[in-house]
């Protein structure tokens, strides 16, 4: 038989939105070449975490989650995201591979972010749920983006730069690993996820550990004569404090 008689309905269009984010890919290249490929692909991430943010917040409605919101039929809005979402991590996947092959943590984040959609993709009833999940994963990566063009352009000791980097870092934290404890936690226990939903979270779930353990040591590294001098000030002022 053909191979390309084989061929899904779904296998197809995620076909056409891994070419679409190639294109775009290519198209960064060819109108910036003395940009780096890394600068490109940025672009790419900028423009899919943007958008991912907040057309997942409004196809989520935040607002008013319920159990039967979290049930709901999917609608072809849902599946147009999540088809739009798979090639995008599909390009960035092959991206990675290519150069950088020593970001074990990024290839396994994007490995899961493939496989969760492929299996989202398979139910009726996991739009919602779906567009949640991409909201949250991606409300800080336009901040990530922006703090590294800033570095990129030299502006990496200026005040914008500090504070986009501590609006990314504590919203990372606060989103992945406050906010995303407590969600897995209700997951879990919750009777409106099958097995496999709950699997995928909490891989999910763990790839945030990892990122937020690399967060910490960043800080560390980075702020930490900045956190020792801010208590040494504040203890002292408190009379809590002997020099």
């Amino acid at each position: 038989m053909d191979w390309r008689l084989e061929l899904s309905p779904a296998t197809l269009v995620k076909l056409v939105s891994f070419l679409y984010w190639s294109a775009f890919y290519l198209w960064c290249s060819a109108s910036w070449p003395k940009r780096s490929p890394e600068w490109c692909s940025r672009v790419v991430t900028l423009l899919h975490g943007s958008v991912a943010t907040v057309v997942g917040l409004c196809q989520c409605g935040v607002r008013s989650i319920t159990p039967w919101r979290l049930t709901m039929k999917i609608s072809l809005w849902h599946y147009a995201l999540m088809v739009w979402s798979w090639g995008y991590f599909a390009f960035d996947l092959i991206w990675c591979l290519v150069y950088w092959r020593e970001n074990t943590l990024m290839l396994c984040h994007h490995g899961s972010a493939l496989y969760a959609i492929t299996i989202y993709m398979t139910k009726d009833y996991t739009g919602c749920c779906f567009a949640c999940t991409l909201a949250f994963m991606e409300v800080t990566n336009p901040l990530l983006q922006t703090r590294w063009f800033l570095r990129d352009e030299g502006y990496d000791t200026t005040m914008i730069y500090y504070l986009v980097e501590v609006a990314y870092l504590v919203g990372f934290l606060m989103v992945r690993g406050v906010l995303g404890t407590w969600i897995i936690y209700r997951i879990v226990e919750s009777d409106l996820f099958d097995m496999d939903e709950k699997v995928i979270s909490i891989v999910f779930y763990l790839v945030s550990m990892a990122f937020i353990k690399d967060i910490f040591g960043y800080i560390i590294h980075k702020y930490r004569s900045k956190i020792v001098r801010g208590l040494q000030k504040l203890l002292g002022r408190s009379g809590y404090f002997v020099k």
